[in-house]
């Protein structure tokens, strides 16, 4: 017995090993368990990985071929790169890395008005095999010599780096900061030639045209050596019928869903105004009205003012904006030649005869040339039912970008913006 006993707690000991080795088997058995799992989950998951990844190159692939190809891929990817452009006045930086090297080339043709001065921003590249890759636009800058600015050069570079060519145009008449509708027949020279450039033959192309640009781009889009060629006309800043525009000179107000609100012109669009609005007076009151109007200028005496010609004290009288409550007669003393050359440089005169749609943009508080002419533009082209589009901004001062904007006008216009340029390239992408 008393040997017996302490056989017993050996046995138990001696058994030990085999619970011990029992439980370390089971211990690497669980082990192995969760590591056999845990490969599995990561080859499904790297399964996963790369066929996201293809399906992501598939769409990136179909996404550039359709921006290749497609005409809203073409018009979406240069909206997207020329935005910045048009916000900020400077060449983009993707522009520069990405887009095509560009040639700037000067040369003059003949109009029935005189010389016309082009500027050419061409792609250097080879023409694309695809049909439209290529489009061009003739931009009409307006009054004065524009040529040297760097919004308009940063521009037109803009666009021929997008694959655009783009033409800008002016003539001694436009230089010399005057509006004839004669210069119309300019115009249509210049888009003739722009439809000679190489990969545009029997293409439609834009026209793009700014302030006093605009009733140009009108009179030339509705004459019928080009008005089927027209893919679309941009409008900005200009204005709608020029008896009105003066009579909001005149005023120094303009009527806004019914009311009069003040609006104050600058100097310079009454000094350009001024130059138009007596080109057909005698030449001793041609000037002595336009000095007023130019830089440095005075306003004539009594006297002075007594001894002008009915027609010309008229004129005088609506440029000053100092008897608002006579605009409408002042307007009708005006000589008969003088409203006839008026009436025709109002693109409201010749509305009905162009075919291409047409885009209005105008800022709220544009002080050369005001907004609610582009809104009656806007509605006239409602009553035609003629496809157009009417935007208005508030980060430009007339055509140019406002400076010290807040990030909300810049995004707020800007989505405006976008939209609209989209529009306007798609038609001719």
């Amino acid at each position: 017995m008393l040997h017996d006993e302490p056989e017993e707690p050996s046995s138990i000991i001696s058994a030990r090993p085999v619970v011990k080795s029992d439980a370390t088997s089971t211990i690497k058995s669980d082990t192995a368990q969760p590591t056999a799992a845990s490969r599995q989950y990561t080859k499904r998951k790297h399964r996963a990985i790369t066929f996201a990844a293809r399906c992501v190159l598939v769409v990136l692939l179909l996404f550039g071929f359709a921006c290749s190809v497609l005409p809203w891929g073409r018009a979406f990817v240069r909206t997207t790169l020329l935005l910045p452009s048009l916000i900020t006045g400077s060449e983009p930086e993707p522009l520069k890395v990405m887009g095509d090297p560009v040639q700037h080339t000067q040369m003059t043709i003949p109009s029935q008005n005189g010389t016309v001065y082009l500027d050419i921003y061409a792609p250097t590249t080879p023409v694309p095999w695809l049909p439209h890759a290529r489009s061009g636009v003739l931009i009409l800058p307006g009054v004065g010599d524009q040529r040297g600015e760097a919004q308009l050069i940063n521009l037109a570079q803009s666009l021929a780096q997008s694959g655009i060519i783009a033409i800008y145009m002016t003539t001694d008449t436009l230089l010399s900061n005057e509006v004839s509708a004669a210069d119309s027949d300019g115009v249509v020279q210049a888009f003739q030639m722009l439809a000679h450039q190489p990969g545009l033959a029997g293409q439609h192309l834009g026209m793009m045209a700014f302030s006093a640009g605009v009733p140009l781009a009108c009179l030339a889009a509705a004459d019928p050596r080009i008005r089927d060629n027209v893919a679309y006309i941009a409008a900005f800043g200009g204005y709608f019928n020029t008896e009105s525009a003066i009579k909001a000179v005149g005023r120094r107000a303009v009527l806004v869903d019914g009311k009069l609100e003040p609006w104050h012109p600058v100097a310079y669009s009454v000094e350009v105004l001024a130059n138009v609005i007596t080109g057909l007076l005698p030449f001793d009151e041609q000037i002595r009205i336009r000095a007023v109007f130019a830089p440095g200028g005075t306003p004539l005496s009594p006297q002075e003012i007594a001894h002008l010609s009915p027609g010309a004290r008229a004129a005088y009288e609506l440029l000053t904006g100092n008897e608002p409550d006579k605009v409408d007669a002042n307007m009708a003393a005006l000589p008969p030649a003088v409203r006839a050359e008026l009436a025709s440089l109002s693109p409201s005169r010749v509305i009905g005869e162009i075919r291409a749609p047409i885009f209005l943009l105008h800022d709220r508080n544009d002080a050369f040339l005001p907004f609610t002419e582009s809104r009656d533009f806007a509605a006239a082209l409602m009553q035609l039912h003629h496809e157009h589009d009417y935007v208005e901004f508030h980060i430009f001062e007339h055509v140019e970008v406002k400076s010290h904007l807040d990030l909300a006008q810049i995004l707020g216009d800007g989505s405006r913006l976008f939209s609209v340029t989209y529009r306007v390239l798609q038609l001719a992408s």
